[in-house]
């Protein structure tokens, strides 16, 4: 673990004294890269202070119990981020093949001007813009006249529009996450135009992610038994625990009645 993770760890375990330390035994937390530490502490510490371990088994337990619910929550998370960037690659490809040349013919403009500085002698910044914004309109001549000084690249004005659209795409998705009004408005009116609904659409986007959805599931509920079997078990050994405690507690009554008894029936000296 590293000395941060210690330090966050030291930081819950103050909200359970002398607890949450004693769990070190059991090793570090297993942790991918790019999860919080900070989360997996809250965890550990509202369990701890939940269950309110009363030896070193029960803290075996504890230990198992948040590793359990940290893998389940991390299958869930898991099949969110499937699910989410498989419908939001999905909608960028349909707003590429939906948008018309005028909703992004700007992002053509500004692309083209970036490019035409590195082809352009000497700078001219009028002359660009000009050239530029003929060749937004589609003005034949200067399509073929632009295209001729791309020729030495690997762009044309072909390739140029493709990247634009794509561009334009990817930040109406951004913006319909954001729930920009604009974005949320033309979104629905192209998927409207297109015969579908969202739901619609992202239930077929996703028929061929079942398979990956289904096997995440599993996993989860795997974890899911073994985290509540663990349960059980603190449970199960508690009461057994207790019935022990008072069975004690009854013979030593026993004991402590019956050594009275006997002191009682002694003749007197």
């Amino acid at each position: 673990m590293s000395r941060k993770s210690e330090s966050k760890t030291e930081i819950a375990a103050a909200r359970v004294p002398g607890q949450l330390q004693r769990l070190a035994v059991f090793g570090p937390p297993l942790l991918l890269e790019g999860e919080d530490a900070t989360a997996y502490d809250e965890l550990l510490g509202r369990i701890c202070a939940a269950v309110k371990p009363v030896d070193i088994i029960d803290e075996l337990f504890i230990a198992d119990i948040v590793a359990l619910e940290w893998e389940v929550l991390r299958w869930r998370r898991l099949k969110r981020t499937l699910m989410q960037e498989t419908g939001l690659k999905a909608l960028k490809n349909f707003l590429a093949g939906k948008l018309n040349y005028d909703q992004y013919s700007e992002h053509v403009a500004d692309d083209l001007m970036e490019i035409l500085r590195e082809y352009v002698p000497g700078g001219k910044e009028d002359a660009m813009q000009a050239l530029a914004r003929k060749c937004v309109r589609n003005e034949p001549d200067v399509v073929d006249e632009i295209n001729k000084v791309l020729a030495p690249s690997i762009l044309n004005m072909d390739r140029i529009r493709h990247d634009a659209r794509a561009r334009k795409a990817e930040e109406l998705v951004q913006d319909y996450l954001r729930r920009e009004p604009d974005a949320v408005t033309l979104i629905e009116e192209l998927l409207t135009d297109a015969g579908v609904s969202m739901d619609t659409f992202l239930t077929k986007v996703l028929r061929d992610k079942i398979d990956y959805i289904e096997r995440i599931d599993r996993l989860t509920a795997i974890a899911e038994t073994r985290r509540n079997a663990a349960l059980r078990e603190i449970d199960r050994r508690r009461v057994v625990l207790g019935k022990t405690l008072r069975r004690s507690v009854h013979e030593i009554e026993d004991d402590d009645f019956a050594d009275g008894e006997l002191v009682l029936e002694l003749p007197p000296a």
